[in-house]
């Protein structure tokens, strides 16, 4: 999928990060098992060893990142660490706003 593709989507999380991150590992289980709650969204895993145009094309300067888009519009971003109740909410308005 070519990476300003997945920007358009109508409700995506891009999580972005590397192998050799600690931070990531325990991370993305915690964000796919939160994105389970969410089953019309997209949830994209970018390892920027693998795709390392990901940093420039979505601006990151730190990992692990959450970049949430609707139709190419960035709803939320953060970075390397994350207050996991205070994202949840904010998907779940987000979510209940496009979808409801």
């Amino acid at each position: 999928m070519e990476l300003k593709e997945v920007k358009k989507g109508k409700f995506s999380f891009v999580y972005i990060s590397r192998d050799d991150c600690s931070v990531c590992h325990v991370l993305l289980p915690k964000l796919k098992k939160l994105s389970e709650r969410y089953p019309k969204a997209d949830f994209i895993g970018i390892d920027l060893e693998v795709v390392p145009q990901a940093a420039g094309e979505f601006s990151v300067f730190s990992i692990p990142a959450l970049i949430v888009y609707s139709e190419g519009k960035e709803l939320y971003r953060g970075a390397r660490f994350f207050n996991m109740g205070e994202l949840e909410g904010k998907l779940d308005r987000y979510y209940s706003a496009i979808f409801d």
